[in-house]
């Protein structure tokens, strides 16, 4: 018996985490996609635009959407940064701050669902793993010229 792709199972997770963050945050004007944005933001008030793509590894321009969304929604301040003109610094508003423990609620519960059945060394064990693995694609496609 062939062993399914690992990126099978990744998808289909992904894929119902979006249905699960886009089902509550639709009472916030906002969406699963911003979510990392907004969680980012929020836990690094003042972070550039070009840093939080680095940080997410994700491109400058999906990063420039999310952020002009939030803005829109009244979650993020872009601020001038006082060296570099060019550059912004985005710092949550007290709404995302308002919102910021519902969020991390909604989190945890999630992570509730998908860890049911599990003993607290396989909780551990598959966060760990799962961290491996973006390593390991993120070293794999830097070493092929591929990376963000």
């Amino acid at each position: 018996m062939s062993e399914e792709p690992l990126g099978k199972w990744v998808s289909i997770l992904y894929r119902y985490s979006m249905i699960y963050a886009n089902s509550f945050l639709k009472d916030y004007d906002m969406s699963g996609g911003q979510l990392p944005f907004f969680m980012n933001i929020v836990n690094n008030p003042g972070i550039t635009q070009e840093e939080l793509s680095k940080l997410l590894k994700i491109d400058k321009s999906t990063t420039t959407r999310a952020v002009k969304s939030l803005c829109l929604s009244g979650y993020v301040a872009r601020k001038s940064d006082d060296r570099d003109r060019r550059a912004y610094r985005l710092y949550p508003t007290e709404k995302a701050k308002n919102v910021e423990r519902v969020v991390l609620e909604k989190a945890k519960m999630w992570d509730t669902v998908l860890l049911r059945g599990f003993k607290e060394g396989e909780r551990r064990c598959v966060r760990r793993l799962l961290k491996l693995m973006v390593e390991n694609a993120l070293n794999y496609l830097d070493s092929e010229g591929e990376g963000r």
